[in-house]
This record gives C-alpha cells, sequence and structure tokens, in this order.
C-alpha cells in the first residue's frame, strides 16, 4: 500500500452559497518511477448528484495527475481521525473518573454507586438471527442489512419471512391495492430468483468502494442503491429502493 500524508486541508465555496467542498490533500510515494501522487479528498453536497444532469463520478484522475476523491454529505479523512481522538480522550477522562469514584467509596466502605461501575458492554447488532425454536428475525439499520437479508432469504427461500420482516408496509399496500399479495410474492420471487441473486450480490460486493454502485439518499430520506450506467446493462434487476420506517430500514422495490 501506497503511504499516504496529510500536508493541507481548505474550503471552496459554492455558487449557491456557503461552503460546499471541502478539500483535504494528502502526498504519498509510489516506488516504481519513483512518481509522487497526490490525492485530494472532495466533499460534496448529495444533492448535487440529484441537480446534476450528468453522472457525476466518486472518484477520478485530474489532467494534472491528482486523484480526486469525493465524499457525499461525509467527514474528510482528517476530521474522522480528530473525532476518533476526542473519542479516545474522552473514554479515557470516564475511565479514570469511574475509577476515582469506585476507590472512594471502597475506601469508605460503601457500595460503589452506579456511575462508578464499568458500562456494560454493547449489545452486537445482528440483521440475521435464527432462535433455538428456528424461528427467524430479520433486522436492518442500513440499506446493506436490507440487501443482505434479501440475498439470505432468497438463497434459502425463506419468502415468507422476507414479505412479513423485509417488504415495507407500503409495498405490501401496493400489492393490496392489486388484489395481490404474499402468493403472487412470491411466485415472483422464484421467477426471477437467479437474476435477482446475481444483481444484489454485485451490489454487495462493491457497496462500500469503486464507481460500479451509486448510493443515492433522496429527500424523502430513502435510499436508491444502483449501478452505474457503464454497469447497469448487464443486470435484469438495476436498483434498489430502501425506506425509513417504525422497525428500521425495509425495502420498498427492486427494479
Amino acid at each position: 500500500m501506497i503511504p499516504e500524508i496529510p500536508i493541507r486541508e481548505r474550503d471552496r465555496r459554492s455558487r449557491f452559497g456557503g461552503p460546499a467542498l471541502v478539500a483535504f490533500s494528502i502526498v504519498g510515494s509510489v516506488c516504481v518511477g519513483c512518481e509522487t501522487v497526490t490525492t485530494e479528498y472532495h466533499r460534496r453536497p448529495g444533492f448535487y448528484k440529484l441537480a446534476s444532469e450528468a453522472e457525476l463520478q466518486d472518484e477520478t484522475v485530474a489532467a494534472d495527475g491528482r486523484r480526486l476523491v469525493f465524499i457525499e454529505d461525509g467527514r474528510l479523512p482528517s476530521e474522522v481521525e480528530a473525532a476518533e481522538l476526542e473519542r479516545k480522550k474522552r473514554e479515557k477522562a470516564n475511565r479514570l473518573e469511574r475509577k476515582r469514584i469506585r476507590e472512594e467509596a471502597m475506601a469508605a466502605g460503601l457500595p460503589v454507586p452506579p456511575e462508578g461501575r464499568e458500562p456494560e458492554p454493547p449489545e452486537i447488532f445482528k440483521s440475521r438471527e435464527v432462535l433455538d425454536d428456528g424461528t427467524v428475525t430479520l433486522r436492518a439499520l442500513l440499506p446493506e442489512h436490507v440487501i443482505a437479508n434479501v440475498m439470505t432469504c432468497l438463497r434459502n427461500q425463506e419468502y415468507f419471512e422476507l414479505w412479513e420482516q423485509v417488504v415495507a408496509e407500503s409495498s405490501r399496500r401496493a400489492y393490496a391495492s392489486r388484489g395481490e399479495g404474499v402468493e403472487e410474492f412470491v411466485a415472483w420471487c422464484v421467477r426471477h430468483r437467479s437474476e435477482l441473486m446475481m444483481s444484489l450480490n454485485r451490489m454487495s460486493f462493491g457497496y462500500y468502494g469503486g464507481s460500479d454502485i451509486v448510493v443515492d439518499r433522496l429527500p424523502d430520506l430513502s435510499v436508491r442503491v444502483r449501478f452505474s450506467p457503464t454497469l447497469a446493462s448487464q443486470f435484469d434487476f438495476r436498483e434498489v429502493l430502501v425506506v425509513q420506517e417504525r422497525g428500521g430500514m425495509k425495502l420498498a422495490a427492486i427494479r
């Protein structure tokens, strides 16, 4: 891996007013050819993709050889690092304070109060859980959890669990408005199972890196995960729409 060293950070102004892009540049030496590579991270408002007629790339190379990486409404690497340092600082201070409270309580022969006890470890989130009686429970906090649950249900042919726990209430109402329900949904899943698995597997594989998968965060808080135009023609199903409901994120549509 090429070592990268932070060297500068700057703000840019948008024609819409206010700070729009923040660039964080890093350089590293490449051994092959003794070449220096500069990477710039730019924060780009999510609505740019919605407003742009052309496809906006998440990563590109400028004419002068700089590597440009665009982060949608997210934090720059320097901000992530600063936040992590601050978190560790707070954790250390809290740990020392709990230790002080415990020692004072024990020295006084008193029970340790709740604020002096170590916190319980957080529960590990499980998007899929199989209980002792075989019951399958599916949860989703993020779009990738929805995609993973759909893939697993299709693989295991758990169509009723998929309908009851993963499909959005609004989508089930749409089925009902056409006089259809779980039977028609299961038939659709069975008919398109192979094509769905190929599309979802490729989406899952490229979700966190590269420019083949595009994640659009829409104004109504729904999320659309889709293939880039260069890849979409290779698949029968090209986008997944995920919505937020009371029980977490749910599958609204696969198109």
